[in-house]
């Protein structure tokens, strides 16, 4: 059977509705994580431990790692973005293997004061040949973007091989504004390609603003 439940998806007249569990973040500032390439790009690879936690529908999920991809593979209302960060958590459950994706949209804004320090580590252990960088540190709450509460949530996919149907999405409505010199070194060191908007099906997606 054709999988009918692919990501990314270009969001569109999405149905406004409110959560009876909102998504909870519950990171800490200095969570312990490592630098891995794979593919030539740089990946942030966190401790697993289940403390750093996103909550939603009555299930909790462990914050796992964070990647990029250029240009962004969702789509919102038929725009492109130049970046999109996902960071992925697996569920608290060991016997559950589904996994929740946060989206963010990056654009560029030269105004923007806050670059994540994040960014020259990606760059250094790529510069260096660095296999692993072992225990960083990085705040992963200076990834969020304005407005954090305001999100999409759909039902879909990884979107690299084998594109398995067991991800809980939520997208952010706003995206964080980081200048274009970042993003351009984003761009080359940690970003990997973007897959094409899928079709949405049967799905709905949510939001939780109107």
């Amino acid at each position: 059977m054709d999988k009918q439940q692919q990501s990314p998806i270009d969001i569109q007249s999405p149905i406004v509705t409110t959560y009876v569990n909102p998504l909870q973040i519950r990171w800490s500032q200095n969570p312990k994580c490592s630098l891995k390439t794979q593919g030539g790009k740089v990946e942030v690879v966190f401790s697993g431990d289940v403390k750093e936690k996103v909550s939603f529908d009555g299930r909790s999920f462990y914050l796992w790692q964070f990647h990029f991809h250029h240009k962004s593979e969702h789509w919102i209302s038929g725009k492109q973005f130049p970046l999109e960060l996902h960071i992925v958590h697996q569920n608290c459950d060991p016997s559950d293997g589904g996994l929740a994706v946060l989206g963010v949209m990056i654009k560029a804004d030269n105004s923007a004061n806050r670059i994540p320090a994040l960014v020259e580590a990606i760059e250094m252990t790529c510069k260096h040949d660095s296999c692993e960088k072992l225990e960083i540190e990085t705040n992963p709450n200076e990834w969020l973007p304005p407005e954090p509460e305001l999100y999409y949530r759909y039902e879909g996919s990884l979107t690299t091989p084998n594109f398995d149907e067991t991800v809980s999405w939520v997208v952010f409505k706003e995206p964080l504004g980081l200048p274009r010199k970042e993003i351009n070194r984003l761009i080359r060191f940690a970003a990997k390609p973007a897959r094409l908007p899928q079709p949405l099906h049967r799905r709905f997606v949510l939001a939780n603003f109107s």
